[in-house]
Formats: C-alpha cells, sequence, structure tokens
C-alpha cells in the first residue's frame, strides 16, 4: 500500500471523516495531540525500557569487572597464603610429633583446626616433660602456644594439657 492509498482510507473512514469536519485549529491541535500521544507511548514503551535496561546492563558488567580485578590483583596474594597455611599445616605435625617422641610424651590427641592451629591433649604426663618440649618447639622450630590448659593429677608432677599450637 502506498501513502496515497492509505490517505485515502483514512479520509473514508469514520475517524476522518470525523478528523476532517473539523475546522483547521482543531484540526492542527488534534494532530498535535495524536503526535504528542505516538511519541509518549514510543518513548514509554520503546524507549526507557531499552534504556533502563542499557543501565542495568552497564552497572552489572561495572560491578563483574571491579569483582574480576579485585580478584586478579589479590590472585597472588591468596595462593601464596593458601599455600602458606597448608605447607605449615602439613609441616607442623611431623614436628609436634618428632618433639613428643624426644620428650616421651604421649600425644593423647592432635587435631588440626581450619585457622592453622593445632589442637594437642596430653594425658598424665609429666609437667616438666610438657615444658621442655614447649620450650623445644618454640625455640627450634618457631612453633608458639596460643593456649594451654593445665588440670593437675593425683600423682605428684603429673598433669593433663590441653594446648593450642601455632
Amino acid at each position: 500500500m502506498s501513502m496515497a492509498d492509505l490517505t485515502m482510507r483514512f479520509r473514508t473512514s469514520a475517524l476522518g471523516n470525523r478528523y476532517y469536519g473539523c475546522e483547521r485549529n482543531e484540526r492542527i491541535i488534534i494532530a498535535g495531540m495524536a503526535l504528542l500521544v505516538v511519541v509518549s507511548m514510543a518513548w514509554t514503551l520503546i524507549w526507557q525500557p531499552v534504556a533502563d535496561w542499557r543501565l542495568i546492563e552497564q552497572n552489572r558488567y561495572q560491578n563483574a569487572q571491579r569483582l574480576h580485578d579485585t580478584i586478579k590483583s589479590n590472585e597472588a596474594k591468596l595462593k601464596r597464603s593458601a599455600t602458606a597455611t597448608t605447607s605449615s599445616r602439613r609441616s607442623l605435625i611431623p614436628v609436634i610429633n618428632k618433639a613428643a617422641n624426644a620428650h616421651d610424651l604421649t600425644l593423647n590427641r592432635l587435631q588440626p583446626e581450619s585457622n592453622g592451629v593445632i589442637s594437642v591433649v596430653l594425658q598424665q604426663q609429666s609437667f616438666n616433660q610438657i615444658i621442655s618440649w614447649i620450650s623445644q618447639l618454640e625455640e627450634n622450630n618457631d612453633v608458639s602456644v596460643e593456649q594451654a590448659n593445665f588440670d593437675s593429677q593425683d600423682s605428684p608432677g603429673y598433669v593433663n594439657a590441653n594446648i593450642r599450637l601455632n
């Protein structure tokens, strides 16, 4: 259909008869209002949703880019930290066991914790041997005591101990 055919159809329709039956000034106002309605609908139904979508996607992209940059900048640090934590936990347990054997101590429980601390439980052990063992760990192996609890026993010089080593 051509533009001339559309114009002819509009003139012969009921709406066209009503429009062309109005005075020239009224037709200008009606045409302006129709144009305003069409532009408002295009703005509301097409332009604004597309602009909102674009803004949302731009924010998502920027957030993802910031997260990526943060991960990349901290990647080496995280790898070093994970390696150091894993290797220190792996190497700390044998050191504790070896030192305990050298001091004739029996470790009843040896439990690694998530923060890199090793929890050690000793029962019915000589207090002096435990202190000597802890001293050796601190001096020779750079192992520090985070927390220590001692309970006395019926036998003089013997204690139960809960020690957290780091």
